[in-house]
C-alpha cells in the first residue's frame, strides 16, 4: 500500500509539472504579426523631434492575438528594432511623449484603444484603430566613443528601397568602406544628382570619414525635372559666365523631406573662361556671403534683407508686414585662374545664443501662445503666430486651423531646427467642444506628419523640433480616446499568469484521468498559491 502511494505521488508531481508546463502555453503572451491585425502597436520618435524608425518617423506593427489573451509582450513585439536619432544612444521605450516614463513590458490588450493616422515618407497615409502609442527615448549618453559606426543615407524628400532614410551600423574594428553607387533614391519628379557629405559629393564612404564622430550622414541631391516658377524661385546670375548655358537660370526651390532642410547650391556649377568659380554669393562683386546651402525662410522678406540678399517680386502678403519674395538671386563668385581662389565660406546658419537665455517666450498677438526650449533661448527673442487660410484640400480632411510659427529676432526670423520644444496654442473659440485633436506638419499646402497632441486649460499642446507651418484636425468621434487616452485606459485586465476557467478545467481533467480522484483535488487545494 505504502508503494502504492508512493507512486501515486511520484505520478502528481509529474503531472504537476505538466499542469504548470501547459499553463505557460496556455497563457504565454503570445502575439502573431500580421498586415491585417486586429491590435496595433504604434512606435513613434516624439513626432518631428529627429529620430527615425526603420528611416521613418513613425513603425506601425499589426498584431492579433489567441482568444483569450489579456497582454502582449513589448520585447517580442519590437525584438530587433532600435530607434535612431544620430546623436544620442536609444534607451527605452516611454508611455507619454511629454516625458520619460517607461513603458512596461506587458502591455495590457485593454489598453489598445487609440485610433488615428500615421503619415509615411512616400506619401502613403496608415489608418490604424484599437492601437497603444509608444515614444522612442534616447539617453544622455552622446554616440561618441561607442565603439560602432552609425551611417545614415537620407533620401531627402526620396525613398531608398521604400524608406525615407537607411541606417546601416558596424563595429568599428570591422567596418568597411561602404559603395555608396549601390543606393539610388527616387523622388517623383526630380533627378537624382549625387551623395552630399558635408558640401561635397562622395561615391563612398571609408573609416576616415568617423575620425572625428560615430556618426555620418550622407544626403541626396537633386534637380527638378521640370520648371514651374509659382512658389520660391531661386535665380544664379552666372555673373559673366555661363550656367545650364545661360546668363542666369531660374530654378525651383527643392527642400528636403521637412521644413528643417536646406537647399544644396554646390551641385549648380556655372563656367568661365580664364576662372575658376568659387561660389554662390549675395553680392554680385563677390564681397558677400558664399553658400553651399539655402534655407527657404530667406525668400522672407525680413529675413531677406537682413542677409542683404535680392529678392523681388511679392508672392505673398498679409497686409500686416509679413512678405515672401518669389525671386531670390544669388551671383556666382569667380577668381583668375593664375590667383590662389580662396574656399566658399560655409552657409550662413543663425546660431542659438548661450547668454541671456529663457526656457520660455509667449505671443503677444492675437493668437496666444508659448513656447517652452529644453536649451533655452535668446530672452530677446519673440514669438510671432499668423493664422493662414485653410485651403480645401486639408478642410477637406478636417484641418480646422493653420498657424504659421515664427521666432523673430527684431524684424527677423530666426531659423528654429534639431531644436527641442513644446508648442502650446489657445485653442479658437470655434474650436472648442471636439473630442479628437490632431495636429499636422504642413509643407507646400499638404500634410507631412501628423504629431502626437494633447489639449490642456483649452490649450492644444504638442512637442517638435523646427518651427513651421501647423495645422489642427479637429473631430468628433464616437468615444473620445485620443487627448485623455491615459486616463481613459483600462488598468484592470486580469495578468495573463493568473490563468483561466479553462486551464482549471484541464487541470481537473488531467487530475481525474490520472486515477488522483479526491487526492487529486485536495493536494492541489494545498499548491493553490504556487497558481496565484
Amino acid at each position: 500500500m505504502k508503494k502504492r502511494r508512493g507512486k501515486l505521488k511520484t505520478v502528481f508531481l509529474m503531472l504537476l509539472v505538466t499542469i504548470f508546463s501547459i499553463s505557460g502555453i496556455m497563457t504565454v503572451n503570445a502575439a502573431t504579426i500580421s498586415d491585417d491585425g486586429e491590435y496595433t502597436l504604434v512606435l513613434t520618435t516624439n513626432g518631428s523631434l529627429g529620430g527615425e524608425i526603420d528611416g521613418e518617423n513613425a513603425k506601425i506593427i499589426k498584431f492579433n492575438v489567441a482568444e483569450g489573451e489579456t497582454a502582449v509582450s513589448l520585447s517580442e513585439l519590437t525584438a530587433g528594432i532600435i530607434p535612431f536619432n544620430g546623436e544620442y544612444e536609444f534607451s527605452h521605450w516611454g508611455k507619454n511623449f511629454s516625458d520619460d516614463t517607461k513603458a512596461d513590458d506587458e502591455l495590457a490588450i485593454a489598453d489598445f484603444t487609440y485610433s488615428g493616422t500615421v503619415y509615411m515618407s512616400d506619401g502613403t497615409e496608415v489608418e490604424y484603430t484599437n492601437g497603444l502609442l509608444l515614444y522612442a527615448k534616447f539617453s544622455d549618453k552622446p554616440l561618441q566613443g561607442t565603439g560602432t559606426y552609425y551611417l545614415t543615407i537620407d533620401g531627402f524628400g526620396g525613398t531608398i528601397n521604400g524608406k525615407a532614410k537607411l541606417s546601416l551600423t558596424s563595429k568599428s574594428t570591422e567596418f568597411q568602406t561602404v559603395d555608396l553607387t549601390k543606393y539610388t533614391p527616387v523622388r517623383d519628379g526630380y533627378t537624382f544628382v549625387g551623395w552630399d557629405l558635408d558640401g561635397k559629393f562622395v561615391t563612398s564612404v571609408d573609416s576616415n570619414c568617423f575620425a572625428e564622430k560615430d556618426v555620418v550622414t550622407v544626403t541626396a541631391t537633386y534637380t527638378k525635372n521640370t520648371f514651374e516658377g509659382d512658389d520660391r524661385v531661386l535665380i544664379l546670375n552666372a555673373n559673366g559666365g555661363t550656367i545650364d548655358g545661360k546668363e542666369s537660370n531660374k530654378y525651383d526651390y527643392v527642400g528636403g523631406a521637412d521644413s528643417g532642410t536646406s537647399m544644396s547650391l554646390f551641385l549648380h556649377v556655372p563656367v568661365r573662361e580664364g576662372y575658376t568659380f568659387i561660389g554662390w554669393n549675395n553680392k554680385s562683386d563677390g564681397s558677400g556671403e558664399n553658400y553651399n546651402y539655402i534655407y527657404w525662410r530667406l525668400w522672407d522678406k525680413d529675413y531677406s534683407e537682413e542677409a542683404e540678399i535680392n529678392a523681388d517680386t511679392i508672392l505673398y502678403d498679409d497686409g500686416n508686414g509679413y512678405v515672401i519674395y518669389q525671386n531670390l538671386t544669388l551671383y556666382a563668385a569667380w577668381a583668375k585662374n593664375a590667383d590662389t581662389p580662396t574656399e566658399p565660406d560655409d552657409p550662413v546658419t543663425p546660431s542659438q545664443p548661450t547668454q541671456n537665455t529663457v526656457q520660455e517666450i509667449q505671443s503677444t498677438g492675437e493668437i496666444k501662445a508659448n513656447i517652452e526650449f529644453a536649451d533655452g533661448i535668446n530672452k530677446d527673442y519673440r514669438l510671432d503666430i499668423q493664422e493662414l487660410e485653410v485651403k480645401k484640400e486639408l478642410a477637406d480632411k478636417n484641418v480646422k486651423f493653420i498657424a504659421d510659427i515664427n521666432v523673430l529676432d527684431g524684424d527677423s526670423v530666426v531659423k528654429i531646427s534639431d531644436t527641442k520644444m513644446k508648442i502650446r496654442i489657445a485653442l479658437p473659440e470655434d474650436l472648442k467642444g471636439y473630442n479628437k485633436y490632431e495636429v499636422v506638419y504642413i509643407l507646400n499646402d499638404e500634410i507631412k506628419e501628423t504629431i502626437p497632441a494633447t489639449v490642456e486649460d483649452g490649450h492644444i499642446v504638442f512637442e517638435t523640433s523646427h518651427l513651421s507651418q501647423y495645422g489642427i484636425i479637429a473631430t468628433n468621434t464616437d468615444s473620445a480616446t485620443g487627448d485623455n487616452r491615459d486616463e481613459t485606459q483600462n488598468t484592470s485586465a486580469t495578468s495573463p499568469n493568473t490563468g483561466d476557467s479553462s486551464n482549471v478545467a484541464l487541470w481537473f481533467a488531467i487530475l481525474f484521468i490520472s486515477g488522483g480522484g479526491m487526492l487529486g483535488i485536495t493536494t492541489c487545494s494545498k499548491k493553490k498559491k504556487y497558481f496565484k
